[in-house]
């Protein structure tokens, strides 16, 4: 085949042989490489190299890719707990293995203490970190020198954080707040100050935030309320189609309030005291005094009779007490005084015959509905001066922009690219086996003209047997032998009973030269 082969043929078939070669090569490469999976990111300078220089000493392939290290997806895990035996990747952050490096010989006091404080800096920045929105920490404790007797010193901090997205929440900045105050003894959480490496001051020392967190301050308030009227709205207008703000206003003094009420009408006998005296007495009367009388022997004689004399006296006392109401009110700072909602309501939209949007705002009974599960959402008290307002307008809606992330990829979107590359070398193997290769091994060679002494066969069977005649009707009467088959037929007979011999004789005929003997049969 390859002899019968022109020029421009053989090489259009040396570079099809050429091209399959490399696709088949490329598919086996592309098969058989290993997919890479992401050992570690975000690593400093020294740590990756640390890493690096370990990934090598144990032979594992590896890839670095910006500051992502990837390697091989099923010596990934294996790789990490062996880096985790010689502990790598090293965070940067020192705990208290910082303690361990001290020995009792020359060591001070002052040394200790410094590497103390170190290793307690260390161990909340590592506690910081753990969380999977905090980039980086770093940690300072400003304790002061050791006086016993001085009272006037009182501990600080300052924290730096940086969050992996965006800024750093108010509420995990108020969490490391109170972490940090409750791991140093004498440390105040309103005395720690919590600083965004990227955005700045979060919280400054001396910031009041009513409590701990999630103790009801008014911010939480407003938002749980929020957050409930919303999601109250949403199951009916759907989400995003209902935006509501809260406001609260509380009672910022605190005061004791002490009230006693008299009732003038309600008198109760409490206790009655009687006191009864009787006086009797009896004698004469005495004679005028004189000068005799005061004489040893003066006339002391009566002057008359008998004097009597009978008292009696009586004297009660009645006790009531009224009735009294003692109350004590207790108004702490907190108190709600008032509560405002403001609720926008997008309207409906419809689409008429026309194919536009129709907007139209929402019917007053649905409205009202609305507004009395908005009231009974937040506690609307009339009394307090509560205010609800409701409004249905058109909401602007932004364009979209961007494309939506899936959060969970599978694994067509993780070997995209991979799958790609396969689909094209599969497709370039086809082509060219369809539409090169084939039609060149189809291709079937010329045979020379038969000679017209062809031996040991009629004239023109090797003819007609290779050419049959394609119009059986206006083609010469064929030779035939006294009436019997032509010769063709019997030539046709005779090759389908016995094909070996004849694939024989032809090529020995087609490969005898024109001046050589006869060949046998």
């Amino acid at each position: 085949m390859w002899n019968n082969l022109d020029p421009r043929k053989r090489l259009v078939f040396g570079l099809a042989l050429v091209a399959a070669v490399m696709a088949v090569f490329g598919l086996v490469r592309v098969a058989t490489t290993p997919s890479m999976a992401l050992l570690y990111a975000g690593l400093d300078a020294s740590s990756a190299g640390e890493v690096i220089t370990s990934l090598e000493q144990r032979g594992l392939r590896f890839d670095v890719r910006g500051d992502a290290i990837y390697v091989e997806a099923a010596e990934r895990d294996q790789a990490r707990l062996s880096l985790a035996g010689e502990g790598l990747p090293a965070s940067g952050i020192a705990g208290y293995e910082l303690l361990d490096g001290l020995s009792g010989f020359g060591t001070t006091s002052q040394m200790f203490d410094a590497t103390y404080w170190r290793a307690k800096e260390g161990e909340l920045a590592r506690t910081l970190v753990a969380s999977p929105m905090i980039r980086s920490a770093r940690v300072h404790i400003a304790n002061g020198a050791d006086r016993p007797f001085d009272r006037s010193i009182t501990p600080t901090a300052s924290v730096t954080l940086g969050a992996k997205n965006g800024a750093i929440p108010a509420s995990f900045a108020e969490s490391a707040r109170f972490m940090v105050a409750a791991a140093v003894n004498g440390l105040l959480p309103e005395n720690v100050t919590v600083i965004d490496a990227d955005q700045g001051v979060v919280m400054l020392t001396g910031d009041q935030t009513g409590g701990a967190p999630g103790a009801g301050g008014t911010d939480d308030r407003a938002e749980s309320m929020r957050h409930n009227m919303e999601r109250l709205l949403a199951a009916r207008v759907g989400a995003g189609n209902a935006i509501v703000e809260v406001n609260i206003d509380v009672e910022t003094q605190s005061e004791t309030v002490t009230q006693r009420l008299l009732d003038p009408q309600s008198k109760v006998q409490v206790s009655t005291e009687s006191e009864s005296q009787t006086d009797n007495s009896n004698g004469s009367p005495s004679g005028a005094i004189t000068v005799a009388s005061n004489l040893p022997d003066g006339d002391t004689g009566s002057g008359g009779g008998q004097q009597s004399r009978n008292q009696n006296s009586t004297r009660e006392q009645v006790n009531y007490d009224f009735s009294e109401t003692v109350r004590e009110t207790v108004r702490g700072a907190g108190e709600i005084k008032r509560i405002t909602a403001a609720v926008l309501v997008n309207g409906i939209s419809t689409v008429d015959d026309t194919g536009q949007t129709v907007w139209a705002p929402r019917p007053e009974a649905e409205m009202t509905a609305l507004r009395e599960l908005v009231q009974s959402a937040i506690g609307f008290d009339p009394d307090r001066g509560d205010v609800v307002t409701l409004q249905s307008m058109q909401l602007s809606q932004p364009p979209e922009l961007g494309t939506l992330v899936d959060e969970s990829p599978g694994f067509l979107s993780n070997n995209a690219m991979t799958l790609i590359q396969l689909g094209v070398l599969a497709l370039v193997s086809i082509v060219l086996g369809l539409f090169v290769l084939r039609p060149l091994l189809a291709t079937k060679p010329q045979l020379p003209p038969l000679a017209p002494d062809t031996p040991n066969l009629p004239d023109g069977a090797a003819t007609a047997l290779l050419s049959p005649p394609e119009d059986t009707a206006n083609a010469p009467p064929a030779l035939t032998h006294e009436g019997g088959p032509s010769a063709a037929d019997m030539l046709r007979t005779a090759i389908s009973e016995r094909s070996v011999e004849t694939n024989r004789l032809l090529k020995n005929w087609i490969e005898t030269p024109d001046n050589s003997e006869e060949v046998p049969a």
